[in-house]
């Protein structure tokens, strides 16, 4: 339950033309143009499951798997 990888690329897009959503469209796009690791922080039920693999598909790395991990579910000491 801690780490998902995936080797297929299901579908996954952002509904909404607010402010807000162009705001994050944004971020996403910056970040997967980036050569860096993300933390995606945020509350339960927010989507920053949704903006890993929204960063993972634009990114150059789109053909190599996506590994998530759930911080919550690992203990402090493992993290460092």
């Amino acid at each position: 339950n801690a780490t998902i990888v995936s080797m297929h690329k299901p579908e996954v897009r952002l509904v909404g033309r607010s402010e807000a959503i162009r705001t994050i469209e944004a971020d996403i796009d910056c970040a997967a143009r980036a050569d860096a690791k993300v933390l995606i922080t945020g509350e339960t039920g927010v989507g920053k499951e949704v903006v890993a693999r929204l960063i993972h598909q634009r990114s150059a790395r789109s053909n190599g798997p996506l590994v998530t991990v759930n911080c919550a579910g690992l203990p402090d000491s493992l993290l460092e």
